[in-house]
């Protein structure tokens, strides 16, 4: 399949599309197959851009494939996602996702290739030109079909919305891409975004709806959370501090929503992460301290997060590590039991 994908001469953007949706097919299949221990439904894993993949494996024949042929691999998905038109163009940045996700197992040369590409910046520029109705989107969910120009020009672009989220997550997994990443300022970009400013009516009228699937509080929920994955990812590396800052911004522009969230007492995904994210921040980063408890929500946050882990580990003495640039870090991963 590879072999086709790469194979010279020109094929129509339905071809392509088709081409990329098998290929995706594929991937997912044999990632069913392989990980015995994952969660995500079969339908969830190409989308969540959560799943870290696990260290190379030398009889995996797709790394060593995407490996060999990482190179001739991204200067085609680089040609293609400046060329498709924008609302066709969520399939090749999908397919460039899952091929991130095993090109991290190897050598890293797919992601390598497209720091050096003007890939990136293609995707934000797309980002920052999304626009979308979250109604719209879910009633052509739960309608199984759409209805007129209008409503495909939404669901498109909610297509496109999710699928870059998903692949900067991955790609902001190597060095490479974490650089890039900070120079563009995509939690800037983030956070002026009028998909998460601007949430669905649902989310503050009837709050408890973004547990119930199908229901545009639900979608909103999910792509947020999405969001401060990526924003995690930005925290995972030597340099993370100075985008600590930046990811406390994205938090508080959308302050009203986890405000209401925890005054309805829900337990969700999207709340329950950035809880985790300002607490860890809190505890590595001295110099926000002042910034985090002088700001109501970005206070509360903490103290959730803070009365979850007192219940949890009540007779677990902790301590602090990494707290400085001097080494690469993961998230929750700076509290040790000694």
């Amino acid at each position: 399949m590879v072999e086709l994908l790469l194979q010279p001469g020109d094929k129509c953007i339905d071809a392509k599309v088709q081409l990329y949706k098998t290929m995706r097919y594929i991937l997912r299949t044999l990632f069913e197959k392989n990980s015995i221990d994952t969660v995500n439904e079969a339908e969830e894993w190409l989308l969540d851009g959560l799943v870290q993949p696990p260290p190379i494996l030398s009889s995996d024949e797709i790394i060593n494939i995407v490996d060999r042929m990482g190179e001739e691999i991204a200067r085609h998905l680089e040609s293609n996602i400046a060329d498709f038109p924008t609302h066709r163009k969520a399939a090749i940045v999908m397919l460039t996702s899952d091929l991130l996700h095993e090109d991290l197992k190897g050598n890293k040369k797919v992601c390598n290739h497209i720091s050096k590409s003007g890939v990136p910046r293609i995707l934000c520029q797309e980002l920052l030109g999304v626009s979308f109705d979250w109604n719209i989107v879910t009633d052509a969910k739960k309608e199984g079909r759409i209805a007129g120009v209008s409503q495909a020009e939404h669901v498109s672009n909610y297509k496109l919305f999710i699928s870059i989220l998903t692949c900067l997550t991955r790609y902001g997994t190597s060095e490479s891409g974490w650089i890039v990443l900070s120079e563009l300022a995509v939690l800037e970009i983030l956070a002026e975004m009028p998909a998460f400013i601007e949430p669905p009516k649902e989310l503050f009228l009837k709050p408890d709806t973004v547990k119930t699937k199908g229901t545009a509080a639900h979608s909103y929920a999910n792509a947020l959370d999405l969001a401060l994955h990526f924003c995690e990812q930005m925290c995972t590396k030597t340099k993370w501090k100075k985008q600590s800052l930046k990811v406390l911004a994205f938090i508080q522009r959308i302050g009203e929503v986890f405000q209401q969230l925890m005054r309805a007492e829900l337990d969700c995904e999207c709340l329950e992460t950035a809880k985790a994210i300002v607490y860890e921040i809190s505890l590595n980063d001295e110099a926000l301290i002042g910034i985090i408890d002088g700001d109501q929500v970005l206070r509360q946050l903490k103290q959730g997060e803070e009365s979850k882990t007192v219940k949890s580990n009540a007779r677990r003495k902790y301590v602090n590590v990494n707290t400085t640039f001097a080494a690469p870090r993961q998230l929750y991963s700076t509290l040790q039991p000694v």
